[in-house]
């Protein structure tokens, strides 16, 4: 498939999911912290669509980060049937749930390196 539309196909998906993560989930898991679509990745034959979420507690509160991923995962189905109904895809592709840590590890390292300044 041409990389420019699967490129258009993942917008699309990251906009459905943040527009329900915003509004429609009422999972108390994903209201403890701010969980939103960090990026998408769709396979060429649209079966699969790895989403990876960020996960940022509020202040001085701390995250259980699989119960997280648990949650995301219990309404992964709720998502794909939102997502089919407002694109048009032959194929509707499949949910798979991943947290992705990349600011949780740049906020160590930044923390780390105001240790060694300090």
């Amino acid at each position: 498939m041409n990389k420019q539309r699967l490129a258009g196909i993942e917008k699309e998906i990251s906009r459905i999911i943040s527009t329900l993560l915003m509004g429609e989930i009422k999972n108390s898991q994903l209201k403890k912290a701010i969980v939103s679509v960090n990026h998408i990745r769709v396979t060429e034959d649209l079966k699969f669509a790895d989403v990876y979420f960020t996960v940022m507690p509020f202040s001085g509160q701390k995250v259980d980060l699989k119960a997280v991923e648990e949650s995301l995962n219990a309404v992964k189905g709720f998502m794909r049937k939102r997502v089919s109904e407002e694109l048009s895809l032959r194929y509707t592709p499949e949910i798979r749930v991943k947290i992705d840590d990349s600011i949780e590890h740049a906020m160590k390292i930044t923390r780390l390196l105001n240790d060694i300044k300090g």
